[in-house]
């Protein structure tokens, strides 16, 4: 089972961590020093002095007796979340100094504020793309892993939502061993993959309470279930579709078949997800009146841009389309095609945001939510523009495997490997 050297899971305690580190950087302090960076995450009160608060030098003064460094717990928890963050990408260690990536800036950023959409769809981001090695040279997505066997096995305990961490790869073979595992006793399954109890105990600590922080998974009782879409909690814990003997994942509960000529027709600016949050302080009428207004007429844009979107799909013979909670899937006899569409409002923040969203969603949509409609038909991603985003968000999202198109006024471009792949479906 691959190791996870973390066990804080609190995402605005990770956030203060990150900025720690940020803040020993700027002043010319070593945080590759176990001392040096534990010692400040517990003054800054980013981690505190034990399940009984102490002063702070005494609690110090008091670790820095024990004999053996590892025995300081205040060193061992800043290695730990030292590691953690280079897993997460929020960090480079050359070996000799440490850098903060603009990813983990931003993250940074976000110390002392409370989680609000925008800071949750950032942390998913990050989350979903964690790939770790295990010092195996196979490399797996545990989060996308765990979402996965949540999926499959819903109603799964926490104790056994470790095994995200015991797939080597993110293979279906793979997923489909720890699923059957899943089936088993805690204690035989510890037995079955060779691991320690305390290695278990640690790798059921992390993810499942990273997925709640994200709204990806409902814990009910002890038990957990996946959400509807990303951040989407079910209406109810009583819900009947909340089926504990299921062996594969639900149909979505608000997926529906549509056509080009009635599809993107619902929604509300107020369940708009591309629209930024209106802010508490905004307390102006007039301003908060014309940001309403704002949002209903990107709303109008998004769902012109599907419904164009769809017809321009449409016009093949065998094709299916279903939206929510994705904007579109078109599934084909030997193939589906997966649409997230965002619209643009020309400045370089909002398609930042634009972009993250696309990734997060159609990683997400893709692991889970579309299996029950594409069944095994390969699946492809396509992010849908308003407008050309840069060169560099392009790359990035090929980078895990989706695909960049934009709307032009004859139709749609793409990139090159979009044109290659979607050429029979949109015509470029």
């Amino acid at each position: 089972m691959k190791g996870f050297p973390n066990q804080v899971s609190d995402l605005e305690t990770l956030a203060g961590a990150i900025r720690v580190l940020n803040d020993l950087n700027a002043e010319g302090k070593d945080p590759k020093d176990d001392g040096v960076f534990g010692e400040a995450l517990i003054r800054q009160k980013v981690l505190r002095t034990g399940h009984k608060p102490i002063p702070i030098d005494e609690y110090l003064a008091h670790q820095k007796t024990k004999k053996r460094t590892s025995y300081q717990s205040f060193r061992t928890r800043a290695r730990g979340l030292r590691e953690f963050f280079r897993i997460l990408g929020l960090l480079e260690d050359s070996g000799t100094q440490i850098d903060i990536t603009p990813l983990g800036q931003q993250i940074a950023s976000l110390t002392g504020k409370k989680l609000t959409p925008e800071a949750i769809r950032l942390w998913r981001t990050v989350i979903v793309n964690i790939s770790h090695d295990g010092g195996d040279n196979e490399y797996s997505h545990p989060y996308q892993v765990l979402l996965r066997l949540v999926a499959k096995r819903p109603g799964i305990t926490r104790s056994k939502c470790a095994l995200a961490l015991e797939a080597k790869n993110d293979t279906e073979d793979e997923l489909n061993r720890i699923v059957e595992l899943a089936d088993l006793g805690e204690d035989v399954i510890i037995s079955r993959i060779g691991g320690s109890k305390p290695n278990w105990d640690n790798a059921k600590k992390i993810l499942p309470r990273l997925a709640e922080q994200l709204g990806d998974v409902q814990k009910v009782g002890h038990q957990f279930f996946l959400s509807d879409a990303p951040g989407v909690l079910k209406e109810s814990v009583e819900d009947p579709e909340l089926d504990k003997s299921s062996k594969g994942p639900r149909k979505p509960r608000s997926a529906t078949a549509v056509t080009a000529d009635s599809i993107a027709k619902s929604g509300t600016g107020e369940e708009y997800d591309e629209a930024d949050d209106l802010s508490e302080s905004m307390i102006d009428p007039k301003a908060l009146k014309a940001q309403k207004a704002k949002i209903k007429e990107r709303l109008k844009r998004h769902n012109l841009l599907v419904q164009k979107l769809a017809r321009e799909i449409q016009q093949e013979n065998n094709v299916e389309l279903f939206e929510n909670p994705f904007d579109c899937l078109a599934c084909f006899i030997d193939e589906g095609l997966l649409f997230e569409v965002k619209t643009l409002d020309g400045t370089e923040k909002d398609e930042v945001a634009r972009v993250r969203d696309a990734l997060a969603q159609l990683l997400y949509y893709e692991s889970f939510v579309t299996r029950p409609l594409v069944k095994k038909r390969a699946v492809k991603k396509i992010a849908c523009f308003e407008e050309k985003v840069s060169d560099a968000h392009i790359e990035w999202l090929q980078a895990s495997d989706i695909y960049v198109i934009w709307n032009t006024k004859e139709g749609f471009n793409g990139s090159a490997e979009a044109e290659d792949e979607l050429n029979g479906h949109l015509g470029f």
